[in-house]
């Protein structure tokens, strides 16, 4: 489905219910924002699926959109969610009947019988943004916002590499329409707490060099969390940390959830590593220099670090 089919579909139809995905970040919560303001402002009801996953960074970007009890909708969509497994617990009863996904992701699972997919975007707020701009032609600050937020985060504010010409004019189009930007920039990309700082010195110390030290994996486990008194907010982004280490190409990050369970985040340069492909045989996916996975099983942090280099070295051939 093109971007102007996605468009006359929600013309078309009323009742939304927004989905986003398991442990949130700014990409799936600012498109189902911005998506969910526009629809409101064209006349037609719409709410997103409460996520209880959302964090204090992102708490009052998303939770005045928070569908409530006992909103009866006809139609769902998600956005930014690649496969119905990212779905959270609550949201399970959804399976199976998403409508339309809206998705950047090329690891995508078709499991929508509409969906709108372009692997290209940088986000899914760069679709988003043309839907509702360029085919509804509904935009505001609100939205403006919503969507600044959702580009803005996917691309690290505008440095990873999956950052185009195309994003750049999307996030100067929106900034006409208010002064939100400084404070996104400064709240999600200039701000740390103390908590976080310390986890970041942890995952640093910890992390170990492979193949020329052009690969790295790190961790934070559950001890480390509760050592320095960490919570989810502390922990977003990580994954980022140890690209900026000179010389690294392949950077990955694993962070326990539960005993038993990892979740990694690899980021890499493209060309030297595909980490979809790499992702993908662990069960997982993405983008090609971003993408993740989950890791299950009974096995401890060298477990899971062995499991992760294989993949890689399997990939790297």
């Amino acid at each position: 489905m093109t971007e102007a089919e996605a468009a006359r579909w929600l013309q078309e139809r009323d009742n939304f219910l927004i989905l986003t995905h398991t442990r949130p970040d700014g990409d799936t919560l600012g498109s189902a924002a911005a998506l969910c303001a526009g629809l409101k402002k064209l006349g037609k009801t719409a709410w997103v699926a409460p996520n209880g996953g959302v964090t204090a960074t992102y708490q009052g970007d998303i939770t005045p959109y928070f569908a409530p009890d006992g909103y009866a909708f006809d139609h769902i969509v998600a956005v930014d969610v690649a496969s119905e497994g990212l779905f959270r617990p609550e949201m399970e009863g959804y399976k199976g009947k998403v409508a339309l996904c809206i998705d950047h992701h090329p690891s995508n699972e078709h499991y929508a019988p509409h969906l709108c997919l372009d692997p290209t975007a940088a986000a899914c707020g760069e679709i988003i943004f043309r839907i509702l701009h360029h085919h509804l032609h509904v935009m505001d600050e609100e939205i403006a916002r919503a969507v600044y937020l959702a580009v803005s985060t996917d691309t690290g504010c505008f440095v990873y590499n999956n950052t185009t010409p195309e994003t750049h004019r999307i996030a100067g189009a929106v900034m006409e329409y208010g002064d939100f930007a400084k404070e996104i920039n400064k709240r999600c990309f200039q701000t740390k707490s103390r908590k976080r700082i310390a986890l970041e010195s942890r995952l640093l110390s910890g992390a170990v060099y492979y193949h020329q030290e052009q690969v790295v994996i790190g961790a934070v486990s559950c001890a480390d969390m509760e050592a320095v008194q960490a919570g989810e907010s502390d922990a977003e982004e990580l994954s980022s940390l140890l690209r900026l280490v000179e010389g690294v190409k392949a950077a990955a990050t694993l962070r326990e959830l539960s005993p038993g369970k990892w979740k990694l985040s690899l980021r890499t340069d493209a060309d030297y590593l595909n980490a979809t492909r790499t992702c993908a045989a662990l069960g997982g996916g993405g983008h090609a220099a971003a993408a993740g996975a989950t890791l299950r099983g009974s096995f401890d942090e060298q477990q899971a670090r062995e499991m992760v280099l294989q993949a890689i070295e399997g990939e790297l051939g």
